[in-house]
């Protein structure tokens, strides 16, 4: 039941971020993150009565609320994202970046952790090479 109460914590944090930044888009997360609330508060509704066979709906009502709350808050997140400037073509270059970068770590043998110096420390050298394999990426997607 804690991870209910900080469940609510954080929707009531998203509420207030979005006056704080003045960007009502926080308030749609919060609305997003509501079924998935409930589907937490249907679990343990079961748990409590020790999973009795009277009230084995509960099980797919959870299912189904995290379903509708997995895809409600993804929409809350794009609608944020899409208002704070973010395109898919910037998230298609980024992606590529980062597995262009995951590649060449992977083919060096280096530990991917940036304090382990993986991609976030690669030499010079290898930043064309990363650039190469991310628009050769980039051009794979398109």
């Amino acid at each position: 039941t804690s991870s209910l109460v900080e469940w609510l914590v954080a929707m009531g944090l998203a509420w207030r971020y979005a006056d704080a930044v003045a960007q009502p888009r926080w308030r749609g997360v919060t609305w997003g993150m509501l079924p998935l609330h409930t589907s937490g508060i249907v679990a343990c509704t079961y748990h409590l009565f020790y999973n009795a066979p009277a009230i084995t709906w509960c099980v797919t009502l959870q299912a189904a609320m995290t379903c509708v709350g997995n895809t409600t808050l993804a929409l809350a997140c794009l609608r944020l994202a899409l208002a704070s400037g973010w395109t898919w073509q910037a998230g298609a270059d980024e992606a590529a970046a980062a597995w262009a970068a995951a590649l060449l770590v992977s083919a060096r043998g280096e530990a991917a952790s940036p304090s382990e110096g993986g991609a976030a420390s690669a030499p010079a050298s290898d930043e064309s090479a990363a650039s190469s394999a991310a628009a050769a990426a980039s051009s794979a997607a398109a």
